[in-house]
Parts: C-alpha cells; structure tokens; sequence
C-alpha cells in the first residue's frame, strides 16, 4: 500500500488516502499540491511509523529530493 500524507507542521504528518500502486499515490499527492502549495509525501507500507518508508515528497506539483538522495548523470 502507498499512502499519501500531508505536511501540517514541523516534522508532523496526516495520513490522507492510500492506493494499491505508486503511481495512482504519486498522481494523488501532485495533484494535491498543485491545488493547495502543500508539501506532501508518499509512504509505502505506513503501518509501522517508526520505520521511514518514504518514498518521495511533493511541492507545488513536483518530486523534493532528500538530504541522502544522490544523483547519477
């Protein structure tokens, strides 16, 4: 399961809806910050909050790159 979460404070996320695949998340979670400007997220497998299973952060419509993300090219 990929569940979409909101950004409503500092380090503080609300679980919103989840979707079978990544990309059903992923067109959720766009579609929802280009609408609002909100930071939003996509988990995968939300079940255990204490482990991070990010999968990817939007703002304004576009994938955030995290502090460990490395690009090839």
């Amino acid at each position: 399961m990929f569940c979409v979460e909101r950004n409503v404070g500092t380090d503080f996320w609300v679980q919103e809806q989840c979707f079978k695949t990544e990309f059903q998340a992923f067109s959720n979670a766009r579609t929802k910050s280009l609408n609002s400007f909100g930071l939003y997220q996509v988990m995968y497998g939300s079940e255990s909050p204490s482990k991070s299973n990010e999968v990817l952060r939007v703002s304004k419509g576009k994938a955030i790159l995290a502090e460990d993300d490395r690009l090839v090219g």
